[in-house]
């Protein structure tokens, strides 16, 4: 269950997903424990975000899922704040303008 301030945050982020036309799911997994809150799809981009309330971090077996993850090839971004939010959203922005650009 995600706390209220945690929820201000997730509200955040999908309100900016939407700005931008992305997708922004709730991610549910009820085999597996761990896994991040969303999946944004963006810009040809797939992306799991973690959401925590402001100045929490993941906790450890979060960070598992994370790593193994990762380890996939899979993205994935921890945010905690409204600037964390603008920073990743930025980061799609700018890594698939370049992507594009690169395309052409």
């Amino acid at each position: 269950m995600t706390s209220p301030r945690e929820r201000v945050i997730e509200d955040y982020l999908l309100t900016q997903c939407r700005a931008h036309g992305f997708l922004c799911l709730k991610f549910v997994s009820p085999a597996r424990r761990g896994v991040p809150d969303r999946i944004v799809v963006a810009l040809g981009r797939i992306v799991f975000v973690e959401v925590k309330r402001p100045g929490d971090r993941p906790r450890k077996l979060q960070q598992l899922m994370h790593t193994k993850l990762r380890r996939h090839g899979a993205e994935v971004h921890v945010v905690d704040d409204k600037p964390s939010v603008d920073a990743f959203i930025a980061n799609l922005l700018k890594t698939s303008s370049g992507q594009q650009r690169a395309a052409s």
